[in-house]
């Protein structure tokens, strides 16, 4: 072990260093090299993985005109109580309500949450929604969270009689 501890603390003769340098510059060049060439993730590559969602069966009542912001709201604050505990790692995709097939399909693709996040119960502060537009309606969800307040904001239209959120800020 002594003599390793020699070896290790010696200088590096002048007439070496350069050797040394050029030869620790092409492990990490070929190292990098390496790294940019492995395949990382794709988000447009399908993920090999089955995802199955399952959903009540519900009976449709015939159509009917939305026109209610306060029925936006509600279905807002529905989608948000599932929206919020999915992004916080406390529930799956297939438990949100008031979310449209689409886009409970996007949130079911797998969310990486770190431990910290999953400690956190954050909540819903207030819900403000817009005027009512050819069955659009744009609502503003402020969330609170660990002593931060931030928006989220909702797409919803009015489908089969009730209000679905579309979209969820960018996705």
């Amino acid at each position: 072990m002594r003599r390793l501890r020699e070896i290790w603390t010696r200088p590096i003769p002048a007439e070496q260093s350069l050797l040394v340098f050029a030869t620790a510059a092409v492990i990490l060049l070929v190292v990098a090299a390496v790294l940019v060439a492995l395949p990382g993730p794709s988000i447009e590559t399908p993920n090999s993985e089955s995802v199955t969602i399952e959903t009540d069966q519900v009976e449709t009542d015939p159509p009917r005109r939305l026109d209610s912001t306060a029925e936006a709201k509600t279905s807002a604050r529905r989608f948000m109580t599932g929206y919020l505990r999915l992004a916080f790692g406390h529930v799956a995709a297939g438990r949100i309500e008031a979310a449209s097939p689409k886009l409970t399909q996007l949130l079911a693709r797998p969310m990486r949450v770190p431990p910290a996040a999953r400690r956190r119960h954050p909540r819903l502060v207030e819900l403000d929604a817009g005027p009512v537009s050819a069955g659009h309606v744009s609502v503003t969800a402020t969330v609170e969270s660990t002593g931060i307040t931030y928006p989220v904001i909702l797409d919803l239209e009015a489908t089969n009689g009730r209000w679905l959120v579309t979209r969820v800020g960018a996705e």
